[in-house]
């Protein structure tokens, strides 16, 4: 079993190229600090909404492969989202899965093994890296945002 970290940067070096779409909580706060790319879009305080963050990506460039990279808490947030997998063949959508809402009290989620098959669950381990890193400001993400746009 891997950690969060680890599953991250294995993601990463599958995806050569793409745009990837972290999800709230944890898998931003770890991304940004460990794993910083301009291609990286960090959905802070946005619950559920990678996935959504994604498929307009995705839609608006289909010459881009688009990778979502959400926790299990994020992923069911979004649940409603995840019921039809959309009309992108671009999207890759990764949930990574430790049985808990880590970034908000450590609340169970349910069992990692269900969802469509179009969906890679990655079964991580508990706990954090080490102390949870500060998320990007605001400020931070917009910049980056906008100079990915310009590209």
């Amino acid at each position: 079993m891997k950690t969060r970290v680890e599953a991250i940067n294995e993601i990463i070096r599958r995806h050569p190229g793409a745009a990837f779409i972290f999800g709230n909580g944890l898998t931003s706060r770890e991304a940004a600090a460990l794993a910083d790319q301009p291609s990286n879009f960090y959905s802070l305080h946005a619950m559920g909404e990678a996935f959504s963050i994604g498929v307009g990506l995705a839609a608006a460039r289909p010459d881009l492969e688009v990778v979502v990279v959400e926790g299990d808490g994020g992923t069911i947030m979004g649940m409603a989202g995840l019921t039809t997998r959309p009309g992108v063949g671009n999207l890759i959508y990764y949930s990574l899965c430790n049985g808990i809402y880590e970034t908000v009290g450590s609340t169970a989620t349910p069992i990692c093994s269900w969802g469509p098959e179009w969906i890679w669950v990655i079964e991580i381990e508990r706990g954090k890296w080490g102390e949870t890193p500060d998320p990007p400001p605001p400020e931070f993400i917009k910049r980056r945002f906008q100079e990915w746009l310009a590209e």
